[in-house]
């Protein structure tokens, strides 16, 4: 490199940003995907038409099993690590994305107003067959001639970097929010109509990322180390080397323990870690997605012939016995802050106006499956029931009760119920409410993640606020394994 080529200081502290954000989102990005360790070109997903999968579990044929049970233990590379530990990696994810996002857009605002960007934009054809020359030279580990600025395959890695993978990463990740592609279905378009196809792209651009961290460094230790290191740090050559190299060390020993304490953090008070980090990224997801309603019209042939189950079904003794009676005992009781508390039997459900939708679901571990639903909207259940102006949320009661004597119950906001497409739902693909898939009634609510989507539902209260309920953080869910309350993300 010649001596009068610089980097501005803007870009240099760009650079160190995105190399903490890329190494906490791919750690994290392992850890969501391993909850559900399968990756498919089809929304379809049953357990053996995935292309790529990780771990070594067979799901059984003879039994019912559950998405739950197909999560593995991504090892100490993820972060948090360990088994279960979605909630936790999915803040950090999202906490990270946005810094990431956000720097981004500041790097490329100053690449456009400062004259930098034809660094890195290729203007000439020529350019490619440039770039394979010095491709070869490296594989030689010999170093390319000096130029001014980036050699040939640099500015095209670099370009590709910015103004391709980055700009990928982004909308396949925006392709997994169910409030997103529900409000604009068509959103889904740009991956084949498949969110399972931006799901694949998205692991794809994470691998990608993870092999330029890998070869640059690579490439920079090897070849071009006393000169990147000074870049690195200060932008430019003239800068004292000894001074270059304490703050580069410094900066990677700071990133190893960042990684540690993050992970050490996490693991020792996942509580914690979600209070932080949600109080960051929940206003910012409640901005862009809290307002969206779900516009889905899929058809039949659309419906996936297999759907799984996330749960299993209640034990208890209440539930078994009106299980037993087919639930004709059964009534729903809808109370709380109402003006008209009632209870309602199936019958009584089964006879107020029917809504049918075919509709995705999608489930936070990442798979998906179409299914059709037929039901009586949350919003005639609203007119019945007359929520007072001061209920700001609904909690939707489970007969579910797990192995500590929790009670499953799920709770969202009022105006999510006046989504056209929530309803109580007692038909699935035109049959009665399988028990598996949450009879005699469930909730659909079809802008959120599955988990929200209380099964086997006893009663409905409305509240102003749900702090004392179960551990005050809105839902089952988010109380033992610490998901994020928006879940449409």
């Amino acid at each position: 490199m010649e001596q009068s080529f610089s980097l501005p200081m803007i870009i240099v502290i760009a650079h160190v940003i995105n190399l903490f954000c890329l190494v906490i989102l791919i750690r994290s990005g392992i850890q969501i995907l391993f909850d559900h360790p399968k990756l498919y070109w089809t929304d379809n997903t049953r357990d053996d038409n995935h292309w790529l999968r990780f771990g070594k579990k067979i799901m059984p044929k003879d039994k019912l099993w559950t998405s739950l049970d197909e999560a593995e233990d991504p090892g100490k590379l993820a972060l948090p690590g360990g088994n279960h530990n979605l909630g936790s990696a999915r803040h950090w994810h999202f906490t990270t994305a946005i810094v990431w996002v956000i720097t981004g857009i500041v790097y490329l605002v100053f690449l456009l107003l400062s004259g930098q960007w034809e660094r890195i934009v290729p203007t000439e054809w020529g350019i490619f067959g440039e770039a394979v020359n010095v491709f070869f030279t490296y594989l030689s580990l010999n170093v390319p001639p000096e130029t001014a600025s980036y050699n040939a395959l640099q500015q095209l890695t670099y370009a590709g970097i910015v103004f391709v993978l980055t700009p990928i990463t982004i909308l396949t990740g925006l392709a997994m929010s169910p409030a997103l592609v529900a409000r604009f279905p068509w959103f889904l378009n740009l991956f084949g109509g498949r969110r399972q196809v931006a799901r694949s792209f998205h692991f794809i651009c994470m691998v990608a990322f993870s092999v330029f961290i890998l070869t640059h460094i690579t490439i920079t230790l090897l070849l071009h180390f006393y000169d990147s290191i000074k870049l690195f740090t200060f932008g430019n050559l003239d800068v004292d080397f000894a001074k270059a190299l304490t703050y580069f060390v410094g900066i990677i020993i700071l990133l190893i323990v960042f990684n540690i304490w993050a992970t050490i953090f996490t693991l020792g008070d996942q509580v914690r870690v979600r209070r932080i980090l949600t109080k960051f990224y929940t206003p910012v997801v409640r901005f862009f997605f809290g307002w969206m309603e779900s516009r889905q019209k899929y058809t039949e042939k659309d419906i996936s012939p297999f759907h799984r189950v996330n749960g299993y079904p209640p034990k208890t003794e209440e539930y078994e016995k009106l299980q037993k009676t087919h639930f004709s005992e059964w009534k729903l009781k809808v109370d709380g802050l109402v003006d008209n508390p009632i209870e309602l039997t199936l019958e009584d459900i089964k006879n107020l106006p029917k809504q049918e939708q075919i509709t995705k679901h999608n489930c936070i571990q990442g798979w998906t499956a179409v299914a059709k639903w037929g039901g009586v909207r949350m919003n005639d259940i609203m007119e019945l029931c007359k929520p007072q102006k001061n209920a700001k949320y609904v909690i939707f009661h489970s007969f579910d009760v797990d192995d500590k004597g929790a009670s499953y119950y799920s709770g969202l906001r009022v105006s999510d119920m006046k989504d056209p497409q929530t309803i109580l739902a007692y038909e699935m693909n035109g049959k009665t409410l399988p028990t598996e898939y949450g009879a005699p009634l469930r909730l659909r609510c079809e802008i959120k993640y599955g988990y929200k989507m209380a099964k086997y539902l006893k009663s409905i209260e409305f509240v102003d606020d749900f702090k004392e309920i179960g551990q005050g953080r809105g839902g089952y869910r988010e109380d033992t394994v610490f998901f994020d309350w928006e879940a449409s993300i």
